[in-house]
């Protein structure tokens, strides 16, 4: 038996849940029995192991578990599933959501990370370079990349109108939206969502950003609607981040789910994904985007839509993050193929 086991936590409009909540239910659709912890479980409950013991009870002899990290619970917490997971005898993976040491340098200690990380028996992550980062850092254990989120999308496939608006969806924290306050004129830039819950964002928008608020996942995927997907996280200083440039974003398969060509940046590892899969465009500066945007024609503009209409069904039905789970169990279990 295989097991997904996915952290409950309160409900958000950021993606923190969604991911891993769509994982769970893709892992589903392959046979893999669902099991939630929540994330508090060790607050004012002395025996907090014997919880874990008993949601991980039916764990037999070589059974696999694929664990989805970061939970953002106690690092003992997190600690005692992979133990416990393995004195049940069964081999346990983690679907590595975020580092939080390259995502947040200073603000998590890197060496306990890694030794976490190495306590599994493999590691599914976003990407190639994230993989190399890992590798680079001392994790030995086998690694997948994962790909593009699989992405639960209660909106039927529309393809996208022809247009030069540009759609900006996501956490509007300055260190990852800043930059809309710099956006050049010729543009359009429809932005959703809040700074960590707060529709009152702490910078001033451009005159080419028109902030809509916080949508529910239904209404954003109605408002999706034609144009292109602006994948894009940089301050009000307009410094790009370095974790963006290596990870995964949730994002991206939000607008794929939905047939938006993506607007990307060029020397990041999505950028290089849009451009080799021709999901897009790619720029080394939104100052450089009222030009090229004016610049694609309509059949341009279709070209790109047919590109990323292929992928969209993939994306909806999570087959990039199903064939990682697969290989991770031939990986942990040492059969993979020549």
């Amino acid at each position: 038996m295989n097991y997904v086991l996915s952290p409950m936590q309160p409900a958000t409009d950021q993606a923190t849940i969604k991911a891993k909540m769509d994982v769970a239910y893709f892992f589903g659709k392959l046979g893999f029995r669902e099991l939630f912890l929540s994330r508090y479980v060790k607050w004012n409950d002395e025996h907090w192991r014997s919880e874990i013991l008993g949601l991980i009870g039916s764990i037999g002899i070589g059974d696999v578990v694929i664990y989805q990290i970061p939970t953002y619970a106690d690092p003992e917490v997190e600690n005692a599933v992979v133990e416990l997971v393995h004195k049940q005898k069964a081999l346990i993976v983690a679907f590595v959501h975020d580092v939080e040491y390259l995502r947040f340098p200073g603000s998590y200690d890197k060496d306990q990370i890694i030794n976490f990380l190495n306590s599994f028996d493999g590691l599914i992550v976003g990407t190639e370079v994230v993989k190399e980062r890992l590798a680079a850092d001392g994790i030995t254990v086998p690694m997948i990349p994962s790909g593009p989120w699989g992405y639960v999308q209660p909106i039927g496939y529309r393809r996208p109108a022809f247009s030069q608006d540009i759609h900006y969806a996501g956490n509007l924290v300055e260190r990852k939206a800043g930059f809309l306050k710099n956006v050049p004129d010729g543009l359009h830039i429809k932005v959703y969502g809040s700074a960590d819950g707060d529709t009152n964002l702490p910078y001033s928008l451009a005159n080419s950003v028109e902030y809509l608020g916080s949508y529910r996942q239904e209404e954003l995927g109605l408002a999706l609607n034609s144009g292109y997907g602006l994948l894009w996280d940089a301050d009000t200083e307009n410094r790009f981040d370095d974790y963006a440039k290596i990870n995964m974003t949730h994002k991206f398969s939000l607008y794929l789910s939905l047939g938006l060509p993506i607007i990307a940046y060029n020397k990041s590892a999505i950028g290089r994904y849009v451009n080799e899969n021709e999901l897009g465009i790619v720029i080394d500066s939104v100052d450089n985007l009222p030009n090229i945007i004016q610049g694609i024609t309509e059949d341009d503009y279709n070209h790109l839509a047919n590109k990323v209409q292929n992928i969209s069904e993939l994306i909806r039905e999570g087959r990039h993050n199903q064939m990682a789970a697969l290989q991770a169990l031939l990986a942990v279990k040492g059969a993979l193929p020549f």
